[in-house]
Order: structure tokens, then sequence, then C-alpha cells
């Protein structure tokens, strides 16, 4: 029978030297559970700061940043957020509005200018006075009037007859027609006015009936006259309207070349 023999007893690990490992670690890495008193003292930086006793620096209170906030928002930032997509509207409102005030414009200039333009100013330039001797009572009073247009925008065309009326005091002395302007129609300048005499109960004013005779005194005369006139600005024409002027004359007697001492002659547009 075989015999059987003590194995010995197990030998335990060996701990392992505290103090060897540390120091192995210590000399391969440097302990990292050295106590921080343990190192070197390294010295800090030390800066100096400088402040000046006018300076005040202080921390913006927050209101301000809530009136930033609304500036931007209401497009002060210039650039993004509601403001810069709003502005092209203002840019299109705000040349709306300027088209409109021009279109205004444009509307009172073409108003005092073309439909409201002054009336011209009238000079008798000659009257001549013509008798029927086989008609005693018949007498022709030739006007001839000069026009002038003040206007330097619009021209004034003269269309048709006119009317003419001359008077003496009140009384009715003779009635006729403006004749056709010599120089054209546009801005003319000449007109004849041709009057044949009328009696009021187959009589004539003393005065008149004197200076017809020969007499040099003087004798005042109103003559009326009506002209049909269209204002033109350039190639476009307005509706017509009615010229009236009056002139108040003083004459030496009424032979075939009267002498005009004194005139006044007022013209304006009706209708």
């Amino acid at each position: 029978m075989a015999e059987r023999r003590a194995l010995p007893p197990p030998v335990p690990p060996a701990s392992p030297d505290p103090a060897a490992s540390s120091g192995a670690v210590s000399t391969a890495f440097g302990s990292p559970l050295d106590p921080v008193a343990a190192r070197p003292h390294q010295p800090r930086d030390t800066y100096v700061v400088h402040v000046q006793k006018d300076q005040v620096y202080r921390v913006p209170p927050p209101e301000n940043a809530y009136l930033a906030e609304r500036y931007r928002a209401e497009g002060g930032g210039g650039g993004g957020g509601k403001g810069g997509a709003c502005s092209p509207c203002a840019l299109r409102t705000l040349g709306a509005v300027l088209a409109a005030a021009l279109l205004l414009g444009a509307a009172a200039v073409l108003s005092t200018v073309v439909l409201r333009p002054d009336a011209p100013s009238f000079v008798v330039d000659n009257l001549s006075v013509h008798t029927n001797a086989s008609q005693q009572h018949h007498v022709a009073y030739d006007f001839f009037l000069t026009a002038i247009n003040p206007n330097k925008v619009t021209a004034l065309w003269y269309g048709g007859r006119g009317t003419a009326r001359l008077a003496h005091k009140g009384n009715a002395l003779a009635k006729g027609g403006v004749g056709e302007p010599e120089d054209g129609g546009e801005d003319a300048m000449g007109f004849n006015v041709l009057l044949h005499g009328t009696q009021r109960d187959g009589r004539t004013p003393r005065a008149v009936e004197k200076a017809l005779r020969g007499s040099k005194g003087a004798v005042t005369l109103d003559l009326a006259v009506e002209f049909a006139v269209q204002v033109h600005a350039g190639a476009l024409g307005f509706e017509r309207r009615t010229l009236a002027v009056s002139c108040h004359i003083t004459a030496a007697g009424l032979r075939k070349d009267v002498h005009i001492s004194s005139q006044t002659c007022k013209s304006r547009f009706g209708n």
C-alpha cells in the first residue's frame, strides 16, 4: 500500500512594502499623495491698476436694455428684424406721398396759369367818324383796337365775331360788331370795330350832335366790346371764354379823324 506524504503548509504571499512601493512610484512619476505643503513655494505675479478719480464705472440700468430692444424692434437698429423688413413699405409710402404732392402742385399751377390767365390789355389807337350826306342821321364809328397778351405761357385765340356798343353818358349812340383780327386768331393784336349810329326817339344827344357838326369841344364816349376767346397752352386748347372790354374815351370833336384826348380801357374774363 502506498505511503502517503504530508504536503507542506501553503506559504502566504509576501505583502508589498508600502514604503518601497511608494518610493518606486515617487521615483518614477512623483507621488500624487504628497501634501501640497511639501511642494516648493512659487511666487505669484502682482498687478497694479490705476483708476482716475474723475471716472465712474457703473453698470447700465435695466431699462436701457428695454429701450434698446424697443428701438431695434421699431426699425432703428438698421438691418434685421421687423424694422428692416418694413423699411421698403415706408419708402413706398413716402414715394406715394411725394407723387401726390407733385400732382397737387401741377394741378395748382395748371389752374392758375392756364385756366385763370390774366386778361389782355387794350388800347384805342384810332377813331374815325363817317356821316352820310343823303342820310342825315346815319353815322358810322370806326375804331381800331390793339390788344396785348400779358401771359407768357398761354396764347389767346380770338374766334368768331364779337359785339360792340357805343354810348354817351348812358345814351346809346351806335352798335355793331368786331371784325376778324388782321394778324390771325392766335394772340391777335389788331381789331377793327365798326358801329352804326342808332337814335333814341329820333334824337341825338346835343353834345354829340355839336361834335358831329365840327365843334372841337370835348365829348365823352363809352365803348363796350365782347370777344369769344379760347385759351391755348401749346397744342392744348381749353373751353372758350367771354372777354369783356370797356373803354372810356374823351375826344375833341367827332369829325373824320378824331383826336383822342384821353382813354381808359379795362378788360376781364367772364363765365
